[in-house]
């Protein structure tokens, strides 16, 4: 006697019509990964708007990345100006000692 491999399911509930249904737990984890279109067994459209926890890290890394980057802007800025002012100071000192 052949036993088929058991198959974990998952259990979902459609916000359109509200019939509750299952399907492999592998394709609805792939519907959450691709946001990819599929439809509830009624035939209503659906799909999986929200980022999933790679592209929310993605979204999270940009931002840090961003941040970064603006900051070292800004110290850079700050360095220039502070060797201007030093740069001002010595000239203003130069002259008051001649």
């Amino acid at each position: 006697m052949k036993y088929l491999a058991e198959i974990g399911m998952s259990v979902s509930v459609c916000e359109g019509c509200g019939i509750t249904w299952a399907a492999p737990i592998k394709w609805h984890e792939e519907r959450i990964q691709d946001h990819k279109t599929f439809y509830c067994p009624n035939g209503c459209k659906r799909y999986y708007p929200q980022e999933n926890k790679e592209e929310r890290l993605a979204r999270l890394l940009d931002q840090e990345r961003s941040c970064c980057i603006a900051a070292r802007e800004e110290a850079n800025t700050l360095e220039r100006q502070t060797r201007a002012y030093k740069g001002h100071v010595t000239r203003l000192k130069k002259k008051l000692g001649n």
